[in-house]
């Protein structure tokens, strides 16, 4: 072999090999977001690496989107729907989405826009390949609508006080109040959903500046009632509790790892007018442990983390302003950031 020859040869060789290691090193970050980093084993001593872990501490390999429930959004004017959430998990170098779906429509409509933000923005901006779904109340639903049409994008679908087996407010609104049998029913029922049709109408306007978003409170109201859940659970039942109260699956057939965690939180700070509301409308609806519009057993879903925190459905989003009394919502996705990432997801 000349000499010419043997250079050509190890530069051949040395080329392969790098190519092979990048080819390894683009495998093993394959589908997470740009700016993701890695968990490493850091020695006790490699303070920098200790340092580099902590800010990284929630930057799960995919990107967190947080879904909101009825009448949510995702900032409006000085009011952020999940309070220092987002801004809490983003100084652990979470990547973190908030999209608006329209305030008072059916669960698969809404899931639908969640599909078409997370397909047209989350994951070209983040350059992931699937996402994690938080979604607090009906965004539970809407979360889990995606996750079960669409379950090669979704790593994770988390239930936050999530209406999964029926609201007994809805129940009592539809059928209760006034009974089907009335005279006036008809008449109550096209006045509510316009009612809360307008309401919708006008908190999109606020978040997003425009009304392109259809409002259908009927439809959101009968998915939210204990027959409306049970049809479309049957549609989508990915995660489902294996026994009454019980617990589903972490990862379910169809990839996803579904969690949950609820409470059942009335009155939590004297100061905050809503815990008034949800601790009125438990007592006068409810027939079990609530956090006023949903009931202890209807918030678990897939692996349950807990269902007893201190927390009504409100605070739940961390509203109003954070007035959540000791136990602090923030603390709770900051620990399940922390879970996804640990689990390399």
């Amino acid at each position: 072999m000349t000499f010419k020859s043997s250079v050509k040869t190890q530069v051949t060789s040395i080329l392969a090999a790098l190519a092979i290691a990048l080819c390894f090193s683009t495998t093993a970050n394959a589908g997470a977001h740009k700016h993701y980093t890695k968990i490493k084993s850091c020695k006790w001593w490699k303070v920098s690496c200790k340092i580099e872990q902590h800010r990284n501490r929630y930057d799960t390999k995919y990107p967190i989107v947080l879904v909101h429930g009825l009448s949510g959004f995702d900032e409006i004017l000085f009011m952020e729907m999940f309070h220092k959430i987002p801004g809490t998990l983003r100084s652990g170098g979470a990547k973190v989405y908030i999209p608006n779906v329209s305030a008072w429509n059916g669960v698969e409509a809404r899931g639908e826009q969640l599909l078409h933000y997370i397909q047209s923005h989350v994951l070209p901006h983040s350059g992931a390949s699937k996402v994690h779904l938080i979604g607090h109340s009906m965004g539970s639903l809407t979360s889990r609508y995606v996750a079960g049409v669409k379950p090669g994008i979704v790593a994770s679908s988390t239930s936050v006080h999530g209406v999964n087996y029926g609201s007994h407010f809805a129940d009592f609104m539809l059928y209760k109040l006034l009974p089907e049998s009335s005279p006036l029913y008809k008449s109550y029922i096209k006045f509510m959903d316009k009612l809360l049709g307008t309401v919708g109408a006008v908190v999109d306007f606020l978040a997003t500046g425009t009304t392109d978003f259809e409002q259908d409170a009927l439809q959101a109201s009968l998915d939210l009632s204990t027959a409306g859940n049970a049809a479309l659970n049957a549609k989508y039942p990915a995660g489902a509790l294996t026994s009454k109260c019980g617990n589903g699956p972490e990862r379910a057939s169809n990839g996803v790892h579904y969690y949950s965690w609820g409470g059942i939180g009335g009155v939590t700070n004297f100061v905050d007018p809503s815990d008034y509301a949800m601790t009125f409308i438990a007592a006068a609806t409810a027939k079990e442990k609530s956090d006023g519009l949903v009931g202890r057993c209807s918030q678990r879903w897939g692996k349950v983390l807990r269902d007893n925190y201190n927390l009504n459905h409100i605070d739940a989003a961390n509203l109003l302003f954070g007035m959540t009394g000791f136990t602090d919502p923030k603390d709770i996705y900051e620990n399940h950031a922390n879970r996804l990432r640990r689990k390399g997801l």
